[in-house]
């Protein structure tokens, strides 16, 4: 079987509708999404400006079910698609209505991309809506995060709510099983006033936040793949620091006069 071609290259020879994405976009979306490229995924891409993006994706993603493309902008309405799994969805993502709009084409996602507003309440409320429509094993992605540092997308180096803040709370969740405190996980969250949409069972369901330049990746899995599990000890000789079972879990032992 042929091998696909990558990303850079479609980017490379692509002529159609325009694509703006960084450099570096590239390789990374390369390497988390490369498992889905021959798969039967369902995408969305919030944020569809001139369309390219659309195009290169059901380029790549050949045996895609479905392409979704999302934006407040209505002069999108009137771009158009050769494949008829791409669709562009106009209106706010946020909106009851323009959700309603998307399931229609796909009600669930193996991929999001968050490439809209890129202002810190749009993206914290969009990933509190629509991280729980992604399934299991899916990515979500959020690019141009250098945004956040900037006073025009409600952001900061320091600023508490900026969505680059967010995602940092996000790192804490992963370690939940840790904290020793009553706390739930939404309660390191309250401070963002993320919609209701976004439960404790969708926090724990969140098994890896990786971050890169202006990106944040975001992955999902089942609750039971996000804990630390069993500990295992392997080998019989404690030459420097003795260890001993009590529970079927290891305990460093004190170390022997």
């Amino acid at each position: 079987m042929p091998s696909s071609p990558t990303l850079s290259e479609l980017y490379n020879q692509h002529s159609g509708l325009v694509s703006d994405k960084w450099d570096s976009y590239l390789s990374v979306y390369e390497r988390s999404l490369a498992k889905y490229v021959r798969s039967p995924i369902q995408l969305l891409e919030i944020g569809v400006q001139n369309g390219g993006s659309l195009e290169i994706w059901s380029h790549y993603f050949s045996n895609a079910r479905a392409i979704v493309g999302c934006d407040i902008n209505r002069a999108c309405a009137g771009l158009n698609y050769d494949n008829p799994k791409t669709h562009v969805v106009i209106g706010d993502i946020k909106m009851p209505e323009t959700l309603s709009a998307i399931m229609k084409h796909a009600e669930s996602f193996e991929i999001i991309i968050d490439d809209g507003s890129h202002t810190s309440q749009d993206i914290i409320k969009t990933f509190a809506q629509m991280f729980p429509h992604l399934n299991n094993d899916g990515v979500y992605i959020v690019e141009d995060l250098h945004c956040s540092y900037w006073k025009q997308f409600e952001g900061g180096l320091f600023s508490p709510h900026s969505s680059m803040s967010f995602f940092k709370a996000l790192t804490d969740i992963l370690n939940f099983e840790h904290w020793g405190l009553p706390n739930s996980r939404l309660s390191i969250l309250e401070p963002f006033k993320t919609p209701p949409e976004l439960t404790e069972a969708h926090l724990a369901q969140i098994h890896s936040v990786e971050f890169v330049n202006s990106m944040c990746i975001i992955t999902k899995k089942e609750p039971s793949c996000n804990i630390l599990g069993r500990r295992r000890v392997s080998g019989e000789v404690e030459q420097i620091s003795p260890v001993k079972q009590v529970n079927n879990t290891y305990n460093k032992a004190p170390p022997q006069p």
